[in-house]
């Protein structure tokens, strides 16, 4: 089942996709679906980030290729990106002026459907909802200099997530494919994970209670490169789609300048 949220008409709904059609749907994101109008094509409608979320989580370094020479942590690396920085499938990715090199990650999503406490590995799946593409994307000179992660991953645009929400997907055989104007750039399995989904999910339990709705960005791999005004870059999550976007320059110059 793939579902998406989408505008039309100046209204918000969630709809059923089935090809090139969406079907508008009562019940929200989590509720029993019952159709509530006639279908309509994608084309016309403006798909939206497909949840909305209280809190945004996200794993750093969770693919050997990533992590390089270093040495993996005994738990998840975990880090929250500020809800400013939700964007969707339509929305263009906008690099500050004074940022530098600005790279895409390319990324499993997982949607919390259910409220996770202290949950075990062996139980944390039942807790999810669905799956859909994600782009965490990162400022790197902000992400290495500063001493906080927050500008270098939640700058608006830089919590990229749709098109759609999928469920019923295994786990651990999910794949993902990153298209930089149309060339592969990476390609990777979640069974590569060092901590799996499901692993993850129950560290973040221990913590933080997950609410339905939550979003989890599970790590990227390899040696993700700098986007450029222009660029288009695609996520496509094997059983869920593709997510496309547009990078452009910020068109407002920054008025901050550091402290000598």
């Amino acid at each position: 089942m793939r579902i998406a949220r989408y505008e039309s008409g100046g209204r918000e709904s969630y709809g059923l996709v089935d090809g090139d059609m969406v079907t508008p749907v009562s019940g929200g994101l989590f509720g029993p679906k019952q159709p509530s109008g006639a279908a309509v094509p994608l084309s016309g409608v403006k798909l939206l980030s497909p949840v909305a979320p209280r809190t945004m989580y996200a794993v750093a370094l969770n693919y050997p290729s990533h992590l390089g020479e270093q040495v993996a942590a005994p738990r998840p690396e975990i880090f929250v990106k500020g809800l400013n920085s939700l964007a969707g499938p339509t929305d263009q990715i906008v690099l500050p002026r004074s940022a530098g090199r600005v790279d895409y990650e390319g990324e499993i999503v997982v949607v919390i459907g259910k409220k996770a406490k202290k949950v075990s590995v062996d139980d944390a799946l039942s807790h999810v909802y669905g799956y859909s593409c994600g782009n965490d994307v990162s400022a790197r000179e902000w992400q290495n200099g500063d001493r906080q992660w927050f500008r270098g991953k939640s700058c608006d645009t830089f919590g990229v997530i749709g098109p759609w929400v999928v469920d019923g997907l295994d786990a651990n055989d999910i794949e993902l494919r990153t298209r930089l104007n149309g060339e592969e750039v990476q390609h990777c399995n979640s069974s590569e994970m060092i901590n799996s989904i499901a692993e993850t999910i129950s560290f973040i339990s221990q913590v933080a209670t997950l609410e339905v709705g939550d979003v989890i960005f599970t790590g990227t791999s390899g040696k993700p490169r700098a986007m450029k005004h222009g660029d288009v870059v695609e996520v496509d999550v094997g059983g869920v789609g593709v997510l496309r976007n547009e990078v452009i320059d910020d068109p407002i110059p920054a008025t901050w300048q550091d402290r000598r």
